[in-house]
């Protein structure tokens, strides 16, 4: 058996009396600094990855929130949006062309920590969730350790998302005054206005809209990564990077489909109430049966061809950039450490 004498060194018995053998324990601390790396290393890797493709869809992202939200506004019938092609040409003429860029400043704000956390505690809570014995981690685990990170992400990034909504559902032309300047100013409105319980208005039901979305993305393109082969040989093929794009975008536009109707109407409750907005529902059940009754089952879907044009590349996007940002830093530093040990 070992003995410890008090020191970093343990002397362990061994055959040839009057040999000491040591060995060094590793401080706690630098335990700490490598988990503090690893999750940095996450954190970097997603931040950058959410902002490239939330940037490179934003025209699509602001499109698809007006046609959600628009049938609740006092526009003309006349005035609202027809789609996409429709929206893409007069947005520019009435609002200017960065009009379709309107809010994307304060949606990537808001990304760079939210996406970056999302998928750096999905890594942890993937890690939780695989079995202790050993056995890789499966499809539940998977679906659980999404549904966890999206609990966690609504809880901490709530008032962001629905500043978000409010500043891209703005329409004031080119002329009008906007009823808000940016970020900070909606978030500080809002509290003002509709107090802490308006900063979470649609909070539940948002729930119930991230939490399936992020666990049937992470799942599926878990899933299919995972059939893909993982050798040298196979990595440098042209088709592995372009076979993760397509698994990425899968992801995406099959979990936009099951969480799309939820997120319709967490869209409206977000507005109703706000500057220039009258309270048109006064729950999520009245904001349902109102819906169905006046729109048809489809206004829940109303903007998902949009929605899936944006989902599609900006997921390819973001999960490849993800996985190609974090092995870019981590063989940084692999090759930073055999640097330093010469």
């Amino acid at each position: 058996m070992p003995e410890r004498d008090g020191s970093k060194y343990v002397r362990q018995s061994n055959p040839c009396p009057g040999l000491i053998i040591a060995s060094y324990k590793e401080p706690w601390t630098a335990s700490l600094w490598d988990g503090l790396l690893r999750f940095s290393v996450q954190l970097a890797s997603a931040g950058g990855s959410g902002a490239l493709a939330k940037t490179a869809v934003a025209p699509l992202e602001r499109i698809k929130i007006l046609l959600q939200v628009q049938p609740m506004s006092a526009v003309p019938q006349q005035d609202k949006y027809k789609g996409l092609i429709d929206a893409l040409r007069r947005i520019p003429q009435r609002e200017g062309f960065l009009a379709l860029y309107r809010g994307n400043g304060a949606n990537v704000l808001r990304l760079v920590p939210e996406v970056g956390l999302k998928f750096a505690l999905n890594d942890q809570f993937r890690t939780m969730f695989t079995p202790s014995d050993g056995r890789p981690i499966g499809f539940e685990g998977r679906l659980a350790a999404g549904a966890a990170t999206g609990v966690l992400k609504t809880a901490l990034f709530y008032p962001l998302d629905l500043a978000w909504t409010r500043l891209a559902a703005d329409t004031a032309a080119k002329t009008d005054r906007r009823l808000y300047t940016g970020l900070l100013h909606c978030v500080s409105q809002t509290y003002h206005y509709e107090h802490l319980r308006g900063l979470y208005k649609g909070a539940v039901l948002s729930g119930a809209t991230v939490v399936p979305y992020l666990a049937v993305s992470f799942a599926v393109y878990d899933h299919l990564k995972a059939q893909l082969p993982d050798d040298r040989a196979s990595r440098a093929t042209w088709w592995h990077p372009a076979a993760k794009v397509a698994m990425g975008a899968t992801a995406g536009v099959v979990a936009q489909g099951v969480a799309y109707p939820a997120d319709t109407v967490r869209r409206r409750m977000q507005l109703s109430g706000s500057l220039g907005q009258s309270v048109v529902y006064t729950g999520y059940w009245d904001c349902v049966r109102r819906m169905a009754a006046t729109e048809g089952p489809s206004s829940f879907y109303r903007g998902i061809g949009v929605s899936i044009l944006r989902t599609a590349p900006a997921a390819a996007i973001q999960f490849v950039t993800y996985d190609l940002i974090k092995s870019g830093i981590m063989w940084y530093e692999a090759t930073s450490m055999k640097r330093n040990r010469r």
